[in-house]
């Protein structure tokens, strides 16, 4: 992905903007009305697709935002937050250790965040049915940008869903996620998604999460950060990348068209 290229598709996003919950914590809104808004829209996505233990409560988000929350990310149009995106900073060991969702997570709670940790986890992206399809594009940019090149990460891992397995249940779920179409896509679309952007399979996990659709697997998947080394040899790289993401990739909208 390229940054000017990136910066370029943003700015004919019109309407669309996407910030930090540290940066509208700063700027004195109301974390229970934030808080409030990542619920309705998780659940708007989530609700249909998996249980309760899975859905952002206001005792996981108080827990999210007093621990990172500049690694929370929300996405707005036209002033409406339409798309969240959370995660934690972490390491290659507890990526191994913990398999499902919920222990990597905290139980959605994110205290095994470590600060200054060299790996990012993206616990989580949700992004309301009927936006704009550049929506989630523009997160994942600001993501990269601002969260893994911004802070030098080595890598962003996610795990990915694969809900058309349950289509294909009659395949082996490696040959599922690693067999391709004739025009050499994923046979998965939401692997797709990710893939496209360079992301690599890592693991399949089983009981990842409770999702119907996937037959309950995950697929562990990794975005290595290309400057890693020259961010440990140039040390001065990684906070210009930061402030260069800031200004380019992150803004607070305007006007909000809710009660912030």
């Amino acid at each position: 992905m390229g940054l000017i290229n990136a910066f370029l598709k943003w700015k004919r996003s019109e309407g669309v903007s996407v910030c930090r919950v540290s940066d509208l914590l700063k700027k004195g809104h109301s974390p229970q009305i934030i808080m409030r808004d990542f619920i309705h829209i998780n659940r708007s996505v989530w609700g249909d697709i998996t249980n309760e233990d899975y859905i952002w409560t206001e005792e996981m988000l108080e827990s999210q935002f007093r621990i990172c929350p500049e690694h929370l990310y929300c996405a707005f149009e036209n002033g409406e937050m339409v798309a969240t995106a959370s995660g934690f900073l972490s390491n290659e060991e507890d990526m191994k250790k913990y398999k499902s969702w919920l222990e990597k997570t905290g139980n959605g709670t994110f205290y095994h965040h470590i600060q200054g940790g060299n790996i990012g986890f993206g616990a989580d992206l949700s992004v309301m049915r009927g936006v704009s399809g550049k929506i989630s594009e523009r997160l994942m940019e600001a993501l990269l940008v601002c969260g893994v090149l911004g802070y030098g990460l080595k890598a962003l891992y996610l795990g990915s869903r694969i809900p058309r397995y349950h289509k294909n249940k009659e395949m082996k779920v490696g040959d599922y996620v690693f067999d391709k179409t004739h025009s050499g896509k994923p046979l998965d679309p939401e692997l797709y998604f990710y893939l496209k952007d360079r992301f690599e399979i890592v693991e399949i996990i089983p009981d990842y999460m409770k999702d119907p659709e996937s037959l309950n697997y995950g697929v562990l998947i990794r975005w290595r950060n290309p400057f890693y080394t020259a961010y440990r040899l140039l040390p001065f790289l990684k906070p210009l990348t930061r402030m260069a993401g800031r200004l380019l990739f992150l803004r607070i909208p305007s006007s909000l068209s809710t009660d912030y």
